[in-house]
């Protein structure tokens, strides 16, 4: 009955199409539906709506009448301007509609529950489908859909129509390989119909999305041909995606073929579809053409054409680095052969924003702790900044300046101060001051970045400081700049070049006489190194003289420097071996009312090495306290290597007391130094006191520390040490009170845990059983807390938790053995299976213990595991049932062969997984043997008769 209400509408519409508006045929359409629709509805309330035709009418013209509807609402919603429309239900301009679709469905719902097997079912399905649909209820359409395509005729046009709404949901839904059969139904035979090629084309893409390239390419050739006339007109759409495929399938000179036949500029053609498909976010198939056109073309202008398509789609989807790679390419064709000025003023704008965009990125706050990204970031702005400096070669000193000040963001000072020197230098030749200023304000910059390696900043002293002279040598920053421009070439042993500097100074500065003052002095410093000391005498006389004005500063200078050259004479006679000679002459210098502190000092640290070496360790001590209070703090953390090699000594001689003195006042003179040597010391001082059994001492040491800004690691290495002398003194309350300040720390964790312990078996010891109670699930969540941040736990903590887990297997093995086999039958195998179970149990707990990574309890797990596996396989192999014929035992024991015979090739297996872990991982434990041999192989051990000796911390037991 549908086809001919499908009928009577286009036959409507073609008497009236020509007469009157959208809105009169559809008014006259709708009063003929109406009159129709009331003769309908009378005649099935007369049959009391028993006859499934009826309410099919029925339904078909309320679906009629829905349409209409639904037409009209559309335009006076759609009438309406977008901003306004936004603040409206849209459900209430699609009231009248809705009321004729829940009509139409009604009507066909009776029909579906009181006539399944109506005929006409098919039909009904379709019309409450298409209801659905307009309604947006999916899930239901989808259903009916799928009713109607079973139920209606074979090749009915509702069945093709049901079928072809169904592939759309799959195809809409991503489920291609669902909707190709229900296309492929529908499509083959609905040849003629106008839409064919808009079903073919949904068809094409789903074989294309399953990867049958021929096929989706072969259907799309076909829809191409017969676009226009009486189908829908698909040609710019096949054109923009066949491409697609081609590429795809790895038919690219096919599909040059393919749009050269129509005349079609193919290059032109792939940019388009990668442009258009980049806006449906097909960003990878876009990248994929125009990779492979720009692979296949070899005309230059039509290569230039890809490359800047592809520049517009690696800048939109920020691929950085392709996008380089291309600009790169670009600028080499533009070097070889200018490129057009549309094209040159695109490429242009794509490396300076490129360029801009990374710098800005490299210097934001986002990458500074992501040093990777920052630096990849850098690199790639100093690329795009070289590219720029080579389009625009008058821009060129410009560019090299932006190189320069991207490196200094990312923190690469080095690269920076190069790059800068070069912008500098390019900047120079064209007499660009604004750059030259700028690069020197860089390379400046960068010098004083603590970043910067020192080596690094050594090898461009010299070149930046040359050039800041070159461009200003009479301002006060001058001043300081050749003043480090002197100690660097002084440093670099170029005296020539310090000298020259000093005369450059001393012409534009001639009233600083400090400044000259102290380049002179250095000078002098050298003749004194070089040994030219009449040299040093005649300055020293001709300043006397008063030839020369200096400073009383300056005077106690050289005064020192006379003092240097007496002691060089000390320490020459202490090269030649003459220590006595030596010693007197260290000792006449600290004497000496004309020998300046930093002499009496150097001569007290002498003095202090020259006993140690002599193995007075009296005057050792005594000198090395003089040198230590009396050195400024530098020079104790310069020779603390010495002090420290005192101190050891001091304690191989068993001066305990001078030791950890000594080492005391280093840690006190570096208290507010970051040295490495305070650390030593540090702990040289707490660990001597415990060597002394000086606990409280140790326990000053330790709290003085923290005063000292010695590092949380170290204060609590110390601490870990004095938990032990505490626990062997029995000082449980000191005891308690350094765990719970170590326990403030989560990084202190494992360390804790066997500290833990001694604690524990204390508590129980005094009858403590809850304060050990609490002890042990502290142990534990240290325990796991270690574990999942990660941290390593100490060997003998990992054997304490493995400890406490084998409990539970040796519980088991207890129970195991107070199993007994006997008959009768059933007792025997109860018997057997709970001693198999308990078997499996310890097997887990062994697998558990291994996890925890203590060697000692791997071995202790396995020994119990495998002595019950051999233990039960021996009493298997070993039972047979009392009060039973020989045949019945004999019967018996094949039976068990088959039991015990697994269960000892297991206990084997397992001696040889234990003795594959102790070799791995070099496990050393009093249970190996037990392992590693079984009871017939004992003669493969071997005992010691003397026992070994522990030495304790101080060496006198």
């Amino acid at each position: 009955m549908l086809k001919y209400l499908i009928l009577s509408i286009l036959i409507a519409n073609s008497v009236w199409g020509a007469k009157l508006t959208l809105d009169e045929r559809r008014k006259k359409i709708l009063s003929i539906v109406d009159e129709e629709l009331s003769e309908v509805s009378r005649l099935a309330k007369q049959q009391d709506y028993k006859s499934p035709d009826t309410l099919l009418r029925l339904s078909e013209l309320n679906l009629e009448k829905a349409r209409l509807w639904r037409e009209a609402e559309n335009e006076q919603y759609l009438n309406i301007p977008v901003e306004e429309r936004r603040n409206l239900n849209k459900k209430d301009y699609f009231k009248n509609s809705n009321k004729f679709f829940d009509a139409a469905n009604d009507s066909g719902l009776v029909v579906v529950k009181r006539f399944p097997k109506y005929k006409g079912i098919g039909e009904v399905y379709y019309i409450l489908a298409y209801n659905y649909k307009e309604l947006g209820n999916n899930d239901l359409a989808q259903k009916y859909f799928k009713l109607a395509s079973k139920d209606a005729p074979k090749d009915s046009k509702v069945g093709l129509k049901s079928k072809l709404a169904l592939a759309d949901y799959y195809y809409n839904a991503g489920k291609f390989k669902e909707a190709i059969p229900l296309y492929e139904a529908s499509v083959n035979k609905m040849t003629e119909e106008k839409w064919w090629t808009k079903d073919a084309f949904n068809l094409a893409w789903s074989y294309y999305r399953v990867k049958n390239y021929d096929r989706a390419i072969n259907l799309m050739k076909e829809v191409h041909r017969k676009s226009g006339g009486k189908y829908v007109d698909m040609r710019n759409m096949v054109e923009r995606d066949i491409g697609i495929f081609y590429i795809d399938a790895g038919r690219m000179n096919e599909a040059i073929s393919f749009y050269e036949g129509l005349g079609i500029n193919y290059t032109e053609q792939f940019v388009k579809i990668a442009s258009s498909i980049v806006t449906q976010g097909r960003f990878a198939q876009a990248e994929t053409l125009l990779k492979q056109a720009a692979k296949n073309e070899k005309n230059r202008d039509k290569r230039v054409e890809i490359l800047i398509a592809q520049l517009n789609l690696f800048d939109k989807y920020n691929k950085v680095s392709e996008h380089l790679e291309v600009c790169k390419e670009l600028v080499g064709l533009h070097l070889k052969e200018p490129l057009n000025s549309d094209d040159y003023n695109k490429l242009v704008y794509h490396v300076n924003k490129k360029a801009a965009e990374l710098q800005k990125a490299t210097a934001s706050d986002i990458y500074k702790n992501v040093p990777k990204v920052q630096k990849q970031k850098s690199q790639e702005a100093i690329a795009y900044f070289e590219l720029s400096g080579q389009l625009s070669p008058g821009q060129k000193a410009e560019k090299i300046f932006f190189q320069g000040e991207t490196a200094y963001a990312a923190r690469n000072y080095g690269k920076a101060i190069g790059l800068y020197i070069t912008a500098f230098d390019a900047a120079r030749a064209n007499n660009d001051k604004k750059i030259m200023n700028q690069s020197l304000e860089g390379m400046l910059s960068s010098l004083g970045q603590k970043g910067l390696s020192p080596k690094i900043a050594e090898r461009n002293y010299v070149p930046v400081y040359t050039r800041y002279l070159s461009f200003d040598s009479k301002s006060e920053r001058a001043n300081s700049i050749y003043v480090k421009l002197f100690n660097a070439q002084f440093d670099a042993k170029d005296i020539a070049g310090a000298e020259k500097t000093m005369a450059d100074f001393a012409k534009n500065f001639p009233k600083d006489y400090k400044t000259q003052e102290g380049m002179l002095a250095k000078i002098m410093e050298e003749h004194r190194k070089s040994k030219n000391y009449a040299a040093v005498k005649s300055y020293v006389t001709r300043i006397n003289d008063g030839e020369f004005r200096i400073s009383k500063k300056y005077a106690d200078a050289l005064r020192s420097l006379m003092t240097k050259i007496q002691i060089e004479g000390v320490q020459q006679s202490l090269q030649k071996g003459d220590k006595a000679v030596a010693l007197k002459g260290y000792h006449q210098i600290y004497e000496s009312g004309e020998s300046t502190p930093k002499a009496k000092v150097n001569a007290a640290y002498n003095l202090s090495a020259l006993y140690y070496e002599m193995g007075n360790s009296d005057k050792s001590y005594e000198w090395s306290v003089i040198a230590i209070r009396d050195m400024e703090v530098a020079d104790v953390n310069k020779f603390a290597d010495s002090f420290l090699s005192i101190a050891s000594g001091l304690f191989l001689r068993q001066e305990f007391n001078r030791s950890a003195d000594l080492s005391y006042r280093m840690v006190a003179k570096l208290c507010k130094e970051n040295s490495s040597n305070k650390v030593i010391a540090y702990k040289n001082a707490a660990f001597i006191a415990l060597a002394n059994n000086d606990i409280n001492k140790a326990l000053e040491v330790r709290d003085f520390g923290k005063q000292c800004a010695i590092a949380d690691a170290a204060i609590a290495e110390v601490s870990f040490e004095i938990l032990k002398d505490l626990a062997k003194a029995r000082r449980w309350e000191s005891y308690e009170k350094l765990i719970a300040e170590l326990e403030t720390n989560s990084k202190n964790y494992p360390q804790l845990i066997k500290p833990y312990e001694d604690l524990r078996k204390e508590y129980l010891g005094i009858g403590n059983n809850e304060e050990a109670r609490q002890v042990a699930e502290k142990q534990n969540r240290f325990y796991q807390l270690a574990k999942s941040q990660k941290l390593d736990i100490p060997v003998e903590a990992l054997d304490l938790m493995a400890e406490k887990m084998l409990t539970g297997v040796q519980d088991k093995k207890q129970r195991l053995d107070q199993i007994r086999l006997q008959f009768p039958e059933a007792e025997f195998n109860s018997a057997v299976k709970m001693k198999l179970q308990l078997l499996d149990q310890m097997t887990s707990d062994v697998n558990s213990i291994q996890k925890v990574g203590s060697g000692k309890g791997i071995v202790e797990a396995y020994k119990y595991v495998i002595e019950s596996y051999e233990s039960f396989g021996n009493e298997l192999k070993n039972f047979a049932p009392e009060g039973k014929s020989p045949e019945y035992v004999a019967s018996f024991k094949k039976a068990m062969a088959e039991v015990h015979g697994p269960i000892l090739a297991n206990a084997r297996k397992q001696r040889s997984e234990v003795k594959k872990l102790i070799n791995d991982n070099k496990i050393l434990t009093f249970s190996n043997y037990a392992v590693l041999y079984s009871e017939i192989e004992s003669n493969k051990r071997f005992l010691t008769e003397k026992e070994a000796v522990l030495m304790e911390r101080g060496g006198r037991q």
